[in-house]
């Protein structure tokens, strides 16, 4: 099932379906940390959620407000309030010209202008099935070009150069992530070629880079997604989360820790 028209909050409300940051924190934690923990908001989401809406639908620029230089006083609340009222995200000054500076250096880079052109859908929500497990699971892209089958995620990262992005992509899971898409659409009955991200550095000056994975970097991704699909399923059934580290254990500090005993 397809959505084009639910908003992100309606999205995010669906918490027994299982999206790609899901997927990711099952993988890579556990599934009480998925069950459990609070999703935390900062001004560095607001200034991701800013550049994205200014590249990829530009025609909602004027739901980006730009406030006072910081947010402390009277002033600030009052303008919160106020552009939550008009449906509005408003960032400081600095974070308002931070996200413009980055989404306009998005839109200069002619591969991520040619990708971002075209049959573009933006923040589709994507409902499936997944056959093997039987879990439901969801995703929302960034972009999907129907024309040529492909997904584009926009990144924005301290670092965007191959080496450093390759290095964001392994510790925050983007091979995962890649995949839970893939998987998700694919389930829907959508045929799915590529999925490139869009790198862009949030430090001056704002250097863009768009890449694709290798064939090992989404096997590895596939695995993940496969054993979080397998831990989510099995907790679903018996409601069993893992909550706790199982019976009484004996443990040992750091051996680095031992300096008076001789032990270490």
């Amino acid at each position: 099932m397809i959505n084009f028209d639910m908003t992100n909050e309606e999205y995010h409300a669906h918490t027994d379906v299982l999206s790609a940051s899901g997927t990711k924190t099952i993988a890579f934690d556990d599934l009480a940390t998925f069950k459990y923990a609070e999703r935390k908001e900062s001004a560095t989401f607001d200034v991701g959620t800013a550049t994205h809406t200014l590249v990829l639908q530009p025609e909602l620029a004027d739901t980006i407000w730009m406030g006072a230089a910081d947010r402390r006083g009277l002033a600030w609340k009052k303008t919160k309030l106020e552009a939550e009222e008009a449906g509005a995200l408003l960032l400081t000054e600095g974070d308002y010209l931070l996200a413009h500076d980055m989404a306009e250096a998005v839109r200069a880079n002619r591969a991520a202008a040619e990708l971002l052109s075209g049959d573009l859908v933006c923040e589709a929500s994507v409902f499936a099935k997944h056959e093997r497990t039987g879990i439901e699971i969801r995703c929302r892209p960034d972009g999907w070009r129907r024309d040529i089958g492909a997904l584009i995620d926009l990144k924005t990262t301290i670092t965007s150069d191959p080496a450093g992005f390759s290095k964001q992509c392994a510790n925050f899971g983007y091979h995962v992530q890649d995949q839970h898409y893939r998987m998700t659409m694919e389930a829907a009955g959508f045929e799915i070629d590529r999925f490139v991200f869009i790198a862009v550095q949030k430090s001056k000056p704002h250097r863009v880079g768009v890449y694709e994975l290798d064939h090992d970097s989404l096997v590895e991704g596939r695995a993940a997604c496969q054993y979080a699909f397998e831990k989510f399923a099995k907790a679903q059934s018996t409601g069993e989360w893992g909550y706790n580290f199982g019976d009484l254990q004996t443990i040992q500090i750091p051996r680095y820790s031992f300096t008076f005993s001789q032990i270490g």
